[in-house]
């Protein structure tokens, strides 16, 4: 029986320990044992330092050594083991970030980190601040960071093994920090928006795990980086903003950021050529309203892309709803007289699949696209028997079992 560490953060100790029968449980097992070992307080924050040492993760005791002290199983089944064990290790890895205050995270600490992350791995790092946001008309983006005094940033990250496999892009929301601009948050709301970058640092995480295994992948990660904040050159609402696909906004909404910064995002990952888009995003309450804390909203543009997705979710353990796109929301986004979309639509419900909609907007035709909606699983507000109190690294699992099984 798989149980929490009781050695401390930074080890994991098995004692007695009977593998289950198949090696696709053991990895699951392995996966579970080194989230349920993660530990993240003060003691391991004051470790997090600034400038030229930001990122050097082995001063972090964050994410767990394995010390096996008794496996019983089949050398198949310790090698799973194993290797779920050290995939959930950079799971935990995304979890640190995404536990760290926003005053020691923001978008030019993000950058960094992620420079020195893949310094000697095999991926492309390209940056995009301020002045080639503008050059490429990344309205959404420069216009949710206009109110912070540090640039917008954008990462994109190829990872390319093969010729012979399409690219697919996954693209994850990194808003640092939200207090919803001039659609200022109240006390509650705001508590927690240091969340609100989770998507960004699982696709991150999950991008150096493939490429420090060499897994046959064709992937290019894009990330956009912001911090919504009030300030005099805030972005107000009625302001209507350019972006990088040719379609403008008229901004109804401060609050409603991620989608303007998502919708940049998706056409930067078509102009690099993807022809699959996955975007991982806590993006609406709506969806956490509609399914609980445990049930992460997804939407689809292919019954075939959600039939896989659907089985992966299931074989990790997580669980997803498909929520409705069509016609009736399509209409509502366009329900403007001064840009092509709103990026808000109050007063009829379903925030949700109206978020969805305004996405699928700038999704090329021919172009397969899902979209995860996962604010309520993204974060525990308690300890549970799995996990302790934070970020979870939810549909980290879920997304590599799809990438594996959609290229086969």
């Amino acid at each position: 029986k798989l149980g929490k560490d009781s050695a401390g953060a930074g080890t994991s100790v098995l004692a007695g320990v009977s593998l289950p029968d198949g090696t696709e449980d053991c990895f699951l097992a392995g996966e579970a044992f080194a989230l349920g070992a993660y530990r993240f307080g003060w003691e391991e924050l004051k470790h997090w330092t600034s400038g030229d040492e930001f990122g050097k993760r082995d001063k972090l005791n964050t994410v767990p050594e394995l010390k096996e002290t008794g496996l019983t199983g089949t050398g198949e089944q310790k090698k799973a083991f194993k290797e779920g064990f050290e995939f959930g290790r950079y799971i935990d890895y995304a979890r640190t970030l995404g536990n760290l205050p926003a005053n020691y995270l923001g978008v030019d600490e993000m950058i960094a980190y992620i420079r020195k992350t893949f310094e000697n791995l095999p991926v492309e790092v390209k940056v995009l601040r301020d002045k080639e946001l503008k050059d490429i008309s990344a309205g959404g983006i420069l216009s949710v960071n206009s109110g912070s005094e540090k640039e917008a940033g954008v990462v994109i990250l190829k990872y390319c093994t093969s010729s012979n496999k399409h690219l697919k892009a996954l693209v994850g929301k990194g808003v640092m920090f939200d207090t919803g601009g001039h659609h200022l948050k109240d006390m509650s709301s705001m508590f927690g928006m240091k969340y609100d970058m989770c998507g960004a640092a699982t696709v991150l995480e999950l991008v150096e795990y493939l490429a420090v295994q060499k897994k046959e992948a064709n992937i290019v990660a894009v990330l956009p980086l912001v911090e919504n904040s009030i300030g005099p050159k805030a972005s107000r609402p009625g302001d209507v903003v350019n972006t990088v696909s040719g379609l403008s906004v008229e901004v109804l909404n401060t609050d409603a950021e991620g989608r303007l910064i998502l919708c940049d995002a998706i056409g930067i990952a078509a102009k690099e050529g993807a022809r699959t888009i996955i975007d991982l995003a806590t993006l609406t309450y709506s969806a956490r309203e509609a399914l609980g804390d445990k049930v992460a909203g997804i939407f689809a543009n292919t019954d075939d892309e959600f039939g896989r997705f659907n089985k992966a979710a299931t074989a990790s353990g997580e669980s997803v709803w498909r929520l409705p796109l069509g016609k009736p929301y399509c209409e509502w986004v366009r329900n403007t007289k001064f840009a092509d979309l709103i990026n808000y639509g109050p007063g009829k419900g379903a925030g949700a699949s109206f978020a969805a909609s305004f996405l699928e907007a700038f999704v090329p035709e021919g172009v397969k696209w899902l979209h995860i909606d996962y604010v309520g699983p993204s974060v525990t507000n308690d300890e549970t028997d799995e996990l302790t109190e934070g970020a979870t690294g939810a549909m980290a699992g879920s997304l590599y079992r799809y990438l594996e099984e959609s290229d086969k």
